[in-house]
């Protein structure tokens, strides 16, 4: 009523509103369904023709039941690929890079594929075929939203605030005996339901797992911020943001003043003790069996994917997950 008058006023737009139940629109790439009570957001990326394209080029996949396995961090050093072969290699990781927003269990493997994106090998071709695998059995995944609940999250609820930000952050610790860094991993929730996930290689080597959780939660935090903001300036409301991890020597950093014995990485401690000291944030424990940010630090068995994917709201058409 006010917005897309205003902006009439100086541009040319086109836009959509959605209907009742079962209208859909197509915004960014993404298709947006009504549900009786909330909402299904759908990739736009075409699974069946990317993994169709795919298998012209490489030959059939088999379905597979997860998108990777411990593989994915060993060394690699097999010979690279042929010019043909790079050029459809990095075809179809960039379109697992659009299909892997909105699939949080996509996460971890893309990010490791698309590290070999400037010279693929015969290895990362053989870890793509497994992931067109997994996406060839799971076509139809999208994340559900059902209607928010005010001042209520997932594990934290508040009578100050209607929104609510969950942001989990997890990490590995050198997994990768490639390069020896860390994964950082993290998963933004507005009052319970899926907003944003993240699975990004860390820069520097951490010495420690409580220093591997640190770098991921710096990361995580930074994000957590920006979405605030964005919550704040669209809604209005103050937004409660609770930042979660299930490494007690890390949190413990965080809530305290001081770098103590861990002076090569005082930056970052002193950072987040400046935002828990102004009240910007909280930092508070989240069981490991609960922690949803696992999912992209690294490869998991069949059931623990479905049991956080089920967490999440990441389900099929019929609302089934596996």
């Amino acid at each position: 009523e006010r917005f897309v008058p205003k902006l009439k006023e100086k541009f040319t737009i086109s836009h959509s509103v959605l209907g009742g139940a079962g209208d859909s629109i197509s915004f960014l790439k993404r298709k947006l369904t009504r549900l009786e009570k909330g909402l299904v957001l759908t990739p736009s990326t075409n699974v069946s023709k990317l993994v169709e394209t795919f298998e012209s080029h490489f030959g059939a996949v088999r379905v597979q039941r997860v998108a990777c396995d411990n593989g994915f961090q060993l060394p690699d050093v097999s010979a690279q690929l042929t010019a043909r072969d790079a050029f459809a290699y990095r075809s179809a990781v960039g379109g697992l890079l659009y299909l892997a927003r909105d699939r949080p269990d996509l996460a971890f493997p893309v990010k490791e594929l698309s590290s070999k994106m400037s010279q693929p090998t015969v290895t990362a071709l053989q870890r793509l075929r497994k992931v067109m695998g997994y996406v060839k059995g799971t076509p139809e995944y999208a994340v559900m939203l059902e209607e928010p609940e005010a001042g209520q999250g997932k594990w934290k609820t508040t009578n100050n605030a209607f929104w609510i930000l969950e942001s989990a952050s997890d990490s590995d610790w050198s997994s990768n005996r490639e390069h020896r860094r860390s994964t950082s991993s993290g998963v933004h929730l507005v009052n319970g339901l899926l907003m944003f996930a993240s699975s990004r290689t860390q820069k520097t080597v951490s010495l420690s797992s409580c220093e591997a959780e640190l770098h991921a939660m710096v990361s995580t935090l930074a994000d957590g911020i920006y979405i605030k903001r964005c919550l704040e300036f669209v809604t209005g409301p103050q937004v409660f943001h609770c930042l979660m991890t299930d490494s007690s020597s890390a949190r413990q950093l965080c809530a305290k003043q001081g770098v103590g014995k861990l002076r090569h990485v005082s930056g970052k401690i002193l950072w987040i003790q400046q935002h828990v000291l102004a009240g910007d944030v909280q930092v508070c424990q989240l069981p490991t069996v609960w922690n949803i940010a696992d999912l992209g630090t690294k490869s998991l068995n069949a059931s623990r994917v479905r049991f956080l994917l089920h967490e999440l709201g990441v389900a099929d058409n019929n609302g089934q997950i596996g």
